[in-house]
């Protein structure tokens, strides 16, 4: 099995996809601002519909969307932008690469054991990436990644959507703070190690 694979985030590793709106059209002018100085711009908002929260999130890479997508595929790569993931496993895949099932392990809070989610994703080469729940300790776990080129190709956003929900015993206005704290730190992580090449 080839190990270019999704590495969602960890405990992010989720969404549905909601590939309808573009996350770009809801920024504000202050947003796109923070973009352009090299920001990731995170809201995470609680869900109605049964999960713990919402995440939407948007950063700017100087990158192509072909190099973007190597390294979100690469499943050998992924602690280097993703220390909190302990194992990343192809448990099935599509010969021809349009989706496949896999699943991570995470240690993403303290005193709580790993987080295990297995989860299928769905590809469009280069362009978007939609995964949901299979299996594990997410009873909500599905979303999309969008990778929309710019500057005629030379540089990427990405977009990303997600609904999760842990079936453990952990308060969702934790997790929503756990995800407030996170997933900027994986974005500009992830976007670090797509410049270095």
């Amino acid at each position: 099995m080839s190990s270019r694979r999704l590495i969602p985030l960890g405990l992010l590793a989720t969404a549905t996809f909601l590939l309808s709106i573009g996350v770009a059209r809801a920024l504000t002018s202050d947003q796109f601002s923070d973009l352009g100085a090299g920001q990731a711009i995170v809201q995470v908002m609680p869900d109605s519909a049964g999960a713990d929260g919402r995440v939407e999130a948007v950063i700017d890479i100087s990158a192509p969307a072909a190099r973007v997508w190597a390294v979100m595929l690469d499943c050998a790569r992924a602690p280097k932008f993703m220390p909190a993931l302990k194992a990343c496993n192809v448990l099935q895949s599509d010969p021809k690469g349009k989706w496949d099932v896999r699943e991570h392990r995470v240690s993403w809070i303290s005193l709580l054991p790993d987080t295990r989610s297995v989860f299928r994703s769905e590809y469009v080469k280069n362009s978007s990436i939609s995964f949901s729940r299979v299996d594990g300790d997410f009873k909500v776990l599905e979303g999309d990644w969008r990778l929309e080129p710019m500057d005629g190709g030379t540089r990427t956003r990405l977009h990303y959507r997600a609904r999760i929900g842990i079936a453990m015993p952990v308060p969702s206005f934790l997790l929503r703070s756990a995800l407030e704290s996170d997933v900027p730190k994986f974005l500009k992580a992830l976007r670090a190690e797509i410049e270095r090449g």
